[in-house]
């Protein structure tokens, strides 16, 4: 592998990973602003006997935008569930490459196409001006477009990690680090 091709995987490698840490960090704003909520619901039934009324449907629109935009940082951070065992035993030569390669491959289509229905149904619900029936008429466009965000961040990751994995560095878990 030449300077520049390495450059390159190590350029998009800083971009996959800075836009995975966005993505925890949006996360974790989300499970605070849940928490805020869950206190504020605690407070108003508690003192007032009054409600938001929104409360459950905000917490699973929160869960689940939670969810798909750790996906690219718990790759990065090697928190996704893999099979180490598997590949510590394969080494680190052609066969354990062959073996990651088919792996990040099967990720990114079945991510790719979940991604690309959630695409389809954000679109169709922002034209057809959809909103949930509930209080908070949420427009129902917007949590399946943060998952989807989520949803390309975790291909990013997966792409920056399929460049080091051709580039021959199989010797370290997807964050970078050493594997013990």
């Amino acid at each position: 592998m030449n300077s520049s091709s390495a450059r390159f995987i190590r350029l998009f490698d800083r971009f996959a990973r800075f836009l995975s840490a966005v993505g925890a960090v949006a996360a974790g704003l989300i499970l605070l602003a849940m928490s805020l909520h869950i206190l504020a619901e605690i407070v108003l039934r508690t003192l007032f006997l009054r409600s938001t009324f929104v409360l459950e449907e905000m917490i699973g629109y929160g869960v689940a935008a939670m969810s798909f935009l750790g996906l690219g940082y718990a790759l990065n951070t090697g928190a996704l569930i893999r099979m180490n065992l598997v590949l510590e035993k394969l080494g680190d030569g052609l066969v354990r490459r062959i073996v990651e390669v088919i792996c990040i491959i099967s990720a990114g289509i079945f991510t790719g196409i979940a991604a690309w229905y959630f695409y389809v149904n954000a679109v169709r619900d922002f034209m057809r001006g959809h909103v949930s029936e509930t209080l908070s008429e949420t427009p129902l466009w917007l949590p399946p477009s943060i998952m989807l965000l989520g949803m390309l961040v975790f291909l990013v990751q997966l792409l920056a990690y399929l460049l080091r994995v051709l580039a021959g560095d199989v010797s370290f878990a997807p964050s970078g680090r050493e594997q013990e």
